[in-house]
């Protein structure tokens, strides 16, 4: 049971080629309805693990991986759709390939990341509620489209900037344990 919410993660990387057919296809209903299924097993996942504790160093690094792979197929998809917004999905684009870099550089230096924050998250419900009205209802007003894309683009900004204290903080640590392994004395 405890492996439930890793599943779930898992399932929405396995989502995401899956919504790229339909969105390519041109069958936004389906688009979006992958889309729903990706934001609510991305919220099940984590409620789950908070709620019975079912957190493991593999959820850790899966559920965001699975949260960028998402948003950057989403972006990419919707960038091809409309390419006159192409700066915006951009923008997420490269907030995400960041925060996956340097969530993995810390990672690969032994520093275990705590989750997700609470702006990650409002960013990330943000993101799925606008890219979701994006992909079922195509047609509505270019200025409309735009504000909601500025509205996401705001809030995955924003909470990239709060999350480099974060960053900043795990990297101190870092090197402090390394500090504090070339400084011990060795064993004879």
């Amino acid at each position: 049971m405890r492996h439930i919410p890793n599943i779930l993660s898992a399932f929405r990387i396995v989502l995401i080629p899956f919504f790229v057919w339909q969105m390519l296809a041109g069958n936004t209903l389906n688009a979006g309805l992958i889309l729903i299924a990706s934001g609510l097993t991305d919220t099940l996942d984590g409620n789950l693990a908070r709620k019975f504790g079912w957190i493991s160093d593999l959820g850790k690094v899966l559920d965001p991986v699975a949260d960028k792979l998402t948003q950057t197929a989403v972006s990419i998809c919707l960038m091809i759709r409309f390419p006159s917004l192409w700066f915006f999905f951009a923008a997420l684009i490269i907030k995400d390939l960041i925060m996956l870099v340097l969530g993995g550089y810390l990672t690969r230096g032994g520093v275990h990341l705590k989750g997700s924050r609470w702006f990650g998250k409002v960013a990330t419900v943000v993101f799925y509620t606008v890219m979701i009205l994006i992909v079922l209802f195509p047609d509505i007003p270019g200025w409309c489209t735009t504000l909601m894309l500025v509205v996401a683009v705001v809030c995955a900004v924003i909470a990239g900037l709060l999350y480099i204290p974060d960053y900043l903080r795990y990297k101190k640590e870092r090197d402090e344990k390394r500090t504090e392994k070339t400084n011990s004395p060795s064993e004879e």
